[in-house]
């Protein structure tokens, strides 16, 4: 703690009690003969010498104080005890000790008029969700209760689990709700993935639901544990992080690294897809919903996720419904494939898809983009959960995909939508890696002759995610 303010302070004091010194020496030459004027002189001077000391006192005892107080909230002891201060000491090192005191306990809301929007600390994720405990927890108590800022964190399917007053006035949402009402999910997506990739906080221009964009920083809080998004208004035009009315412009996608053979499975990225089509068959029709998951090996990734639904102009038939749930009325009025396009191209990136009956979801989308106009789309390679589920269990030959997961050991979950759908593909895909390595199948390599053997033997059979 003693660093600049402390020397500056010191070397002020020091001049100053050197000036004193001074002045009482040429006191004693100037006025010895007036002894009146001799003895005011030299107590002024020695009332000021015990300023300067009283000061360099106070000083060195607060500086001191601040130094204590930053060992304990270092944890360097194995734990915070915070209690010294909070038995009654004054001034700034008091009040700043009870603060921190009141957030490790975490069970009160100890700033009446700081930037919190609603509730006590210890509601909600940062008292008994993923990142409730720990120091991470009183980091992030932390950041939402001193910064000015617009903060907020968003759990694995996009949800809001904590904002400050600032966020809930920029982006009119409250604690619960979905955050793709207030930005664009594409947008979000592709930037919660860089920080995923990244392992660092990262820079994106979100869209807004409505009319303009947000500057804005992502961090990653672990698996599982959500994303944390800020919105800086320093130097932005309009407040609050929100820029001026412009196109986005989005970079171009990096080349894809090689994933070669020898890449074992664990670490491999991996996208799970789910397609329906609007086609009386499901190998038919235009593309009318995408869900994707990401994986890294066995590791899930919910938020990193994309749900799109898609107008394919024309009316969806009632037996393609029927097969997926999805009608005419639900896809009216969306956006149409050229114009999702370069969102799935993005979530494919640089990944290998997975699914059961993959190729063929990869197929209607290639159509799908023909149809579009969109020259020479770049489509991921594709892993047949359904014939790799077949390598290791002959029985399982064509089996739906619910007695796929039963089989697996999965617990039957409803799947509502593409997200729904798309995360149940990713379980089954984690689960099926885990096997797979129980079995000794660790690259890519021998994951892809294992599926080379059974569609050899003429028992793939099947039965197609794609919907």
């Amino acid at each position: 703690m003693k660093g600049g303010v402390w020397r500056v302070a010191m070397l002020g004091l020091a001049v100053t009690a050197a000036t004193l010194v001074f002045l009482g020496v040429e006191i004693t030459q100037l006025a010895a003969a007036d002894r009146t004027v001799f003895t005011r002189d030299l107590t002024v001077c020695g009332i000021g010498l015990l300023a300067v000391w009283f000061v360099f006192s106070r000083l060195t005892r607060h500086f001191g104080d601040l130094e204590r107080l930053a060992d304990r909230l270092s944890g360097g002891r194995n734990r915070i005890d915070l209690e010294p201060w909070a038995g009654g000491s004054g001034g700034e090192v008091g009040r700043l000790a009870a603060v921190a005191s009141g957030l490790i306990r975490g069970g009160e809301q100890i700033v009446a008029d700081g930037p919190l929007a609603v509730g006590p600390l210890a509601d909600g994720p940062l008292g008994r969700g993923p990142l409730g405990g720990g120091r991470m927890d009183r980091a992030v108590r932390a950041a939402l209760v001193l910064t000015d800022d617009p903060v907020l964190i968003i759990d694995e399917l996009g949800r809001v689990e904590r904002l400050n007053a600032a966020a809930a006035r920029l982006l009119e949402v409250e604690e619960g709700a979905d955050i793709g009402k207030a930005l664009l999910r594409d947008d979000l997506a592709r930037a919660i993935e860089r920080a995923r990739g990244g392992g660092a906080p990262v820079s994106a221009v979100l869209r807004r639901t409505e009319e303009g964009e947000l500057s804005a920083r992502l961090v990653d809080l672990g698996l599982n544990s959500g994303v944390m998004l800020s919105f800086p208004a320093r130097g932005m035009a309009n407040g609050a992080g929100l820029t001026a009315k412009r196109a986005l412009t989005l970079r171009p996608a990096q080349p894809a690294a090689p994933l070669g053979d020898d890449e074992p499975l664990a670490a491999l990225p991996f996208v799970a897809l789910w397609v329906a089509t609007a086609g009386v068959e499901p190998d038919s029709g235009p593309v009318i919903a995408v869900g994707t998951v990401r994986l890294a090996g066995t590791r899930i990734f919910p938020t990193v996720s994309l749900t799109l639904l898609i107008d394919p102009i024309d009316p969806v038939p009632e037996e393609a419904t029927a097969r997926h749930g999805i009608g005419t009325a639900m896809v009216a009025g969306e956006r149409p494939f050229a114009a999702v396009w370069p969102a799935i191209q993005d979530a494919l990136h640089n990944c290998i898809a997975v699914g059961i009956g993959v190729d063929q979801a990869l197929a209607a989308l290639a159509r799908s983009a023909a149809l579009a106009g969109v020259a020479d789309p770049v489509l991921p390679q594709g892993l047949d959960l359904g014939v790799l589920a077949a390598a290791l269990d002959p029985a399982l030959a064509g089996a739906p995909p619910d007695r796929l997961a039963a089989a697996f050991g999965l617990p039957h979950r409803l799947r509502t939508g593409p997200q729904g759908e798309a995360l149940a593909v990713a379980e089954l895909a984690a689960a099926l890696f885990t096997r797979l390595t129980e079995r000794g199948v660790l690259t890519q390599g021998q994951a892809r002759a294992l599926v080379a053997e059974r569609v050899e033997a003429g028992a793939a059979g099947a039965s197609g995610q794609i919907s």
